[in-house]
């Protein structure tokens, strides 16, 4: 029997079709293209006035990571010596979402497993858009000896063989890629840039991926996001946008749009950076090329390493901690919430108006917001409505507390230096965090939506 990884990425038949994800109604998308960061070349006037060049740039970056049609990483020498093949979505599972994956798919394709178990090889339905595992499919139907159940590869029957094409369904780059063109594209665009042709009508506006930065993680240090948080966003969705759930899709599906979302931003962050490096001089030259691209890989790489994991017991809110935590949080000398969020905790429009949260600008002498490193006003979240965008357990707000969040100016709070009111300076500690969490679901009780319950569940180690 095939291997997980050569079962997964066995070649597609040629010329087989990719059918469509939605109603019949669904309008055909035209053929997308990667489009070059318009406004980074901009900011390189040497590179903005050379078309030459950035017709290089286009080259370098379809020879790293393709053409939304045919999408895939360059493999680097050093990574076919270490059989590091970043193409291979599949083999970065862990053996829990593997095991979930083909429950999953169990489920997706339970009428073609019960056709193959029961004998009814020719009535199998042709799934939809996954046109690689029906074309493997075929290629077996046609190989099948008169006895399905003989000894077919190895100690394994062909029947059982059959059976695990579908249940190790994992689609390819190139698939992923067509079901983001038929569900993300027309809010993120083609080279994710948060420009598709329904983003202008949407606030807050659709994440650009290009920079790397992604708001919602469960990491320190700003760390590029690891696989499970882009799949919680998809599962999840982000409350209060219109980014949706998209649990109707099986656990393939969903980590499948995870590589391919991380292949767009990893393609971004590299184009971002030979942007920033061009030089006329020095050209695009391979060796930057390859630098800059392995930089990005290690750097996504990382982010293993910062996850935010408390170890002990969730301490209980008490009339003390919440008193200690409004202490923090009003305390120009301590963690100074009021800053931004206001003396009411409600955000951008609290009054009076929270000084950090805006800023004149030097043209027009005016007040503006602040804008966040997607050059957007911020709107600092408003407390006292218990709305938080990506999830309201106390793990969720300890890790917005404890190490900010990224792309705007919400700072990381783990290891702020404090000053007592007694005038003793300190550090701001993991007691200090969850204090300031009880006191911010304080502030939410009496909202209108109704009291915040206390999850206890799930709140140590990943809480997902």
């Amino acid at each position: 029997m095939m291997s997980k990884s050569q079962s997964i990425l066995a070649a597609a038949a040629a010329g087989a079709l990719v059918l469509p994800f939605g109603c019949k109604l669904e309008p055909e998308v035209p053929e997308l293209h990667y489009e070059l960061n318009a406004p980074a070349i901009e900011d390189n006037p040497t590179l903005a006035d050379d078309p030459e060049a950035q017709a290089k740039l286009r080259g370098a970056l379809e020879m790293l990571f393709g053409t939304p049609a045919a999408p895939g990483y360059m493999r680097l020498s050093d990574w076919i010596d270490d059989e590091f093949d970043p193409d291979d979505g599949a083999a970065a599972l862990s053996d829990e979402e593997y095991d979930a994956l083909k429950a999953s798919n169990r489920l997706a394709f339970a009428q073609q497993i019960r056709a193959i178990a029961e004998g009814r090889f020719d009535e199998l339905r042709r799934p939809v858009a996954a046109s690689e595992l029906w074309a493997r499919w075929q290629s077996l139907l046609a190989d099948k000896p008169d006895d399905p159940d003989a000894a077919y590869d190895e100690d394994f029957t062909w029947r059982q063989a059959a059976t695990y094409e579908f249940e190790s369904f994992y689609p390819s780059l190139a698939e992923s890629a067509q079901l983001f063109r038929r569900q993300c594209v027309h809010c993120h665009g083609a080279s994710g840039a948060g420009d598709g042709s329904t983003a202008r009508f949407l606030n807050p506006l659709p994440r650009d991926y290009r920079p790397g930065i992604f708001k919602f993680t469960a990491l320190n240090n700003k760390a590029r996001p690891r696989n499970a948080d882009i799949y919680r966003v998809l599962t999840e969705g982000i409350y209060t946008t219109k980014m949706p759930s998209f649990r109707r899709f099986s656990d393939a599906r969903l980590h499948g749009l995870v590589d391919y979302v991380t292949l767009l931003s990893k393609r971004g962050e590299t184009e971002l950076l030979l942007i920033s490096d061009y030089d006329e001089d020095e050209g695009l030259a391979y060796e930057k090329i390859k630098e800059n691209y392995e930089f990005v890989f290690d750097r996504w790489d990382e982010s293993a390493d910062e996850v935010i994991v408390y170890e002990g017991e969730v301490p209980h809110s008490t009339p003390a901690r919440v008193a200690h935590g409004r202490e923090l949080f009003t305390d120009p000398k301590q963690a100074n919430c009021v800053q931004c969020h206001g003396e009411h905790g409600r955000g951008t429009y609290d009054d009076p108006r929270p000084a950090s949260a805006w800023e004149r600008d030097p043209e027009t002498g005016e007040q503006v917001l602040v804008k966040d490193d997607w050059g957007h006003d911020i709107e600092v979240r408003n407390l006292s409505r218990g709305l938080f965008r990506f999830g309201r357990r106390p793990i969720d707000l300890f890790r917005r507390v404890y190490a900010g969040i990224n792309g705007t100016p919400m700072p990381a709070h783990f290891g702020m230096q404090i000053t007592e009111p007694d005038g003793t300076q300190r550090k701001l500690d993991e007691n200090d965090i969850w204090d300031l969490v009880h006191y911010v679901r304080s502030l939410a009780k009496h909202d209108h939506i109704g009291p915040i319950a206390l999850q206890a569940g799930s709140d140590h180690g990943e809480g997902h």
